[in-house]
């Protein structure tokens, strides 16, 4: 992939950065013409090799948890943990992808410095205050409920370690390590996950929810120290030091946007684990769904690889309005993704009840939820990119907007669809909100696209200057 150079270096500024110059997308202020398949298809195998490690993982948590009830208890809090460090966030990493390509290639240092600055402060202040509204939410909640557990309070502990790794992930990609962040994230931390289990296993035998969740908030931990070593060894060297210029207001106004984004998606992907959680007598029925829900998912690991290489590309683009780079990075994605999704679902088709034989023949019931969960994982995964598109053009709030409509259907169909047909009926409200809320993410983006290009709508990539 070329490179963008942004500042000429002395001989002994360039020993010491160009290796992580030569990860910068944009440096030289020309886009780069890489198609993106090989870094997208790497991305691809490490999110693979992530999907086997996590399965392979929770197989050895569901054959050595005490029952179905503690991976219920393990399932409920790792979700809503997940979903309260997406808001943590603030959307600000998400904004980071956005803003840094674009103010790099246009040359504003000083807006970078101070958005590198102002970001990692907010999110660390919003952390403690979603951190006190899960306690008011563990203390509330029903006492035989997931979210009334111990392990769930466990898991609030561990809260600040996820939201910042969550957060580093994106700086760690906007400074042209994509590989190496998602060989942190997808790699590594599975497996720790992996390693604490067996250790676990050896020591003592059974686990319970509580020993499930303080392994994997320890997991987090250790890959967090990891992404605070790597951020100081990819930040480029003109960004380290100099004048800094804030527009939080603006900033705010567009992060928020970003936040609503990842927070609805967070909640569409675990809203079926969520309502089971909250349900007392659901308990195993919330396990067998998380389940299905891991086994469905890797098409969604892959999609999210392949953005994280082509968000940051997009940005340049439209930044440039290079419409003819965009037409290439939309096609190379969507053939990728496309023949990607199709080998998925033939093995889930095929091998599906198989795959889930693997956790207990107890969870092989849920091979037609898999069929359909995995349906609409697969079309939110084609027409992804159609939610990016749209903000970095400067719809930012359309897509939150859209996606708040589909969040809201699922659940008016997600709790009734629980009640009276259980995981069948949970599966079926998640799969047609996703099909319906990102085919119109789609409609919309193609519209917009269409009239870019015909010079209607010009693009209003504003990256925060």
């Amino acid at each position: 992939m070329k490179v963008f150079h942004f500042h000429k270096e002395s001989p002994v500024e360039a020993s010491a950065t160009v290796e992580a110059a030569d990860h910068v997308p944009g440096s030289d202020g020309r886009l780069s013409t890489s198609s993106g398949i090989g870094n997208v298809l790497a991305g691809s195998l490490i999110a693979l090799a992530n999907y086997l490690l996590l399965s392979g993982g929770m197989i050895l948590l569901t054959r050595h948890v005490y029952n179905m009830h503690s991976f219920g208890d393990y399932s409920a809090t790792v979700s809503a943990i997940t979903v309260a460090a997406t808001a943590a966030t603030l959307g600000l990493e998400k904004y980071f992808l956005k803003v840094v390509p674009g103010l790099r290639v246009l040359g504003h240092f000083d807006l970078l410095r101070g958005y590198r600055f102002f970001a990692p402060l907010m999110v660390c202040l919003i952390t403690l205050l979603v951190a006190l509204v899960l306690l008011i939410v563990w203390s509330l909640s029903p006492p035989e409920s997931a979210m009334a557990h111990p392990s769930f309070l466990i898991g609030i502990a561990f809260l600040p370690a996820v939201v910042l790794v969550c957060y580093l992930i994106e700086v760690l990609t906007a400074d042209g390590a994509f590989l190496f962040s998602i060989l942190l994230y997808r790699f590594f931390l599975p497996v720790a996950f992996i390693v604490g289990i067996l250790l676990m296993i050896r020591f003592d035998g059974k686990i319970d929810g509580n020993d499930a969740v303080i392994n994997w908030g320890l997991c987090w931990v250790g890959i967090l120290c990891l992404f605070f070593l790597a951020g100081f060894r990819f930040r480029p060297g003109e960004e380290g030091s100099g004048t800094r210029t804030y527009k939080p207001r603006k900033w705010l106004k567009h992060s928020t946007a970003f936040l609503g984004f990842s927070l609805l998606m967070s909640l569409m992907a675990n809203a079926g684990v969520l309502v089971l959680g909250f349900i007392p007598q659901a308990k195993q029925e919330t396990a067998l769904f998380a389940v299905i829900v891991q086994l469905a998912g890797l098409i969604v690991l892959i999609s999210t690889a392949s953005n994280r290489w082509y968000g940051p590309q997009l940005s340049a683009a439209l930044s440039l309005k290079n419409h003819q780079r965009i037409d290439r990075l939309l096609r190379s994605r969507f053939v990728v993704i496309a023949a990607l999704i199709l080998c998925y679902q033939m093995f889930l088709f095929f091998g599906g009840q198989w795959a889930l034989g693997l956790f207990g023949t107890e969870y092989r019931k849920g091979w037609i939820a898999l069929q359909i969960l995995g349906l609409g994982f697969g079309v939110s995964s084609l027409c992804s990119i159609a939610g990016i598109y749209l903000q970095y053009s400067g719809r930012e709030w359309i897509v939150p907007i859209v996606l708040a409509i589909g969040v809201l259907a699922l659940f008016l169909l997600a709790v009734p669809g629980a009640f009276l047909y259980g995981v069948i009926g949970v599966a079926c409200a998640s799969a047609l909100a996703l099909i319906l809320t990102y085919g119109v993410l789609a409609i919309l983006a193609f519209s917009l696209q269409r009239d870019q290009r015909k010079g209607a709508r010009p693009v209003e990539a504003d990256q925060g200057a």
